[in-house]
């Protein structure tokens, strides 16, 4: 697939038919433009992954890890970024939006999200009251939003 083909305006999800293909978003694209998803939706091979990092205990959030990057339209400049999305069930819930580089790894064990980044402290996120307003990840503050 062209990456003209999948590249969106940044921080606009424009609609775009699902294939449900697994290597769009793991076939959770769908659920992501029902729930108001606001960044871009890139679903080139070569310039995505979205890969699930983990279950909390109990399944009740599964921890997503997005990483993109596009050239914008008529844009001389590639974009990119890591994200953390966050789906309660098949729901998405919200995401958090972590500066890069580095990128960062992260893993679920039980309630927690743990993240790590090569020189940094490694951070562990309680997710047992349901995802924090805000995190502390690599020295910056992410939000949780749609």
């Amino acid at each position: 697939m062209a990456l003209a083909a999948t590249m969106i305006a940044s921080e606009v999800a424009l609609p775009a038919p699902d294939r449900g293909s697994p290597s769009c978003f793991g076939g959770m694209r769908s659920a992501l433009v029902r729930g108001g998803f606001s960044g871009p939706l890139i679903c080139s091979r070569g310039d995505a992954t979205f890969s699930l990092a983990g279950q909390t205990k109990g399944h009740k959030y599964s921890i997503y890890d997005y990483r993109y990057r596009f050239l914008p339209a008529n844009g001389n400049v590639r974009h990119g970024g890591q994200r953390i999305i966050v789906f309660r069930g098949t729901a998405y819930a919200g995401q958090y939006m972590i500066a890069t580089p580095p990128y960062t790894s992260m893993s679920v064990n039980g309630t927690r999200v743990v993240f790590q980044t090569a020189g940094a402290p490694r951070v562990q996120i309680d997710f047992s009251r349901g995802p924090p307003n805000e995190i502390l990840v690599n020295g910056e503050v992410a939000r949780f939003f749609r």
